[in-house]
């Protein structure tokens, strides 16, 4: 009878923690590819304290140039709370995109630029070392 007993425990344990197992991690979750790529070049290049234009090209999924989208772009210092600076981007033809803005403390900065035409509603972070 003990025996017969422990055998059930046994088994209603097996069911309980197989019940209890996560989802397969072998497979990392599906991503959809963004509808956009964006780069970034800066002049100076690096880029100092003060006056600097930030270049954007942005292009679609087959490579072709992104033109007449509203380009967002804000710069956040990631070593000083409250150090945020937010702009336009104006477009320069062929998918290219600039702002003239001045970044008045040397260190990391995070930029954040969203792209915003018709179906395409795209955000990036591009990080930014000031010197």
């Amino acid at each position: 009878m003990r025996s017969q007993i422990l055998v059930v425990l046994v088994i209603s344990l097996s069911m309980i923690l197989a019940a209890c197992g996560g989802a397969d991690s072998t497979n990392p979750p599906e991503t959809t590819p963004a509808p956009v790529t964006i780069t970034m070049s800066t002049n100076p290049n690096p880029p100092v304290v003060g006056d600097v234009e930030l270049q954007f090209t942005v292009v679609d999924m087959n490579g072709q140039p992104v033109s007449g989208a509203n380009f967002d772009v804000i710069a956040d210092h990631t070593e000083m709370n409250g150090m945020t600076m937010h702009g336009v981007a104006t477009e320069q033809g062929k998918g290219r995109y600039a702002i003239n803005t001045n970044f008045t403390m040397p260190g990391k900065w995070k930029l954040t630029v969203e792209v915003r035409k018709a179906e395409i509603d795209h955000k990036q972070e591009i990080d930014l070392q000031i010197k």
